[in-house]
């Protein structure tokens, strides 16, 4: 049956920046998604990485675009119903997938992910704009549950991006400094879900968040799937994170192409050459 969303969804979703929807997702499409994740840590495509090379122990590894060279992920965002929601969530008549990324914290694997927000890694501007986190493992606060400043996507601001990676640094357009949260956490209405697979968290772009390391035995195997909606627009910024390939977009210009595909209304997505 479609999952249906409720006011209280909508609601919270609209004044939190954040909202956990539990059971969303069928243990097949899963069962799907894991085997993707463990094909893309056995053969990571060309923008894979690992975010703790600097030598510190255990394995922080990330890769993008992943549905453009694997089956399983492919098919995943095909059959699964995130594109429909995100469209009712951000108002939006369509939605296009901007970006999937994956964020594999291997077991004890003390790496965290900085505080920061979305939007000023990703590829377009607006405000329909929205990201869905999908763990396919246990995911408790020892293991590295994402933690989210509610509301912080309401004042529009964006902030600088921050390097994921000790060795890579950003330089960005004019956006405002990010706050030192975690020294002044008393300050901030901070909420952290732990999920069940099947559980997915989803998150306006501008939302501010963070996670721990993984302190346990088990695997943290987690994608976020970046949606946008009818309002959004290409943009490029100074330095940071391209596209797998070049969109063919001029700044402002509509987001939906091929390689940023319309998947809700559901259609035959292509895969980029």
């Amino acid at each position: 049956m479609p999952f249906a969303l409720s006011t209280a969804d909508h609601a919270a979703y609209a004044r939190d920046g954040v909202l956990c929807l539990r059971g969303l997702i069928t243990p097949d499409l899963l069962g799907v998604l894991a085997r993707g994740i463990d094909e893309c840590l056995a053969q990571p495509g060309p923008k894979g990485r690992n975010f703790n090379a600097d030598g510190s122990s255990g394995r922080f590894a990330g890769d993008v675009f992943m549905w453009t060279f694997n089956d399983h992920v492919r098919t995943f965002v095909r059959e699964c119903p995130l594109g429909e929601i995100a469209a009712a969530l951000m108002n939006s008549r369509r939605a296009m997938l901007m970006l999937d990324q994956m964020f594999v914290k291997e077991p004890h694997t003390p790496a965290k992910s900085p505080w920061h927000q979305d939007q000023t890694y990703m590829y377009a501007d607006g405000e329909q704009l929205c990201s869905f986190w999908v763990a396919v493992d246990p995911v408790t606060r020892q293991s590295g549950a994402v933690e989210w400043v509610k509301a912080s996507h309401a004042s529009g601001v964006l902030y600088k991006a921050t390097g994921f990676d000790p060795n890579i640094t950003y330089e960005t357009d004019e956006y405002a400094d990010l706050p030192d949260i975690e020294s002044q956490r008393e300050d901030y209405d901070i909420v952290s879900f732990e999920t069940r697979p099947g559980d997915v968290i989803v998150n306006h772009l501008r939302t501010v968040h963070a996670a721990p390391g993984n302190h346990t035995a088990g695997r943290r195997r987690a994608i976020a799937f970046r949606y946008a909606g009818d309002d959004a627009r290409y943009v490029v910024r100074k330095k940071g994170s391209r596209p797998i390939r070049d969109p063919g977009l001029k700044p402002g210009d509509p987001l939906a192409c091929g390689i940023f595909p319309v998947v809700h209304p559901r259609a035959e997505m292509m895969v980029p050459m």
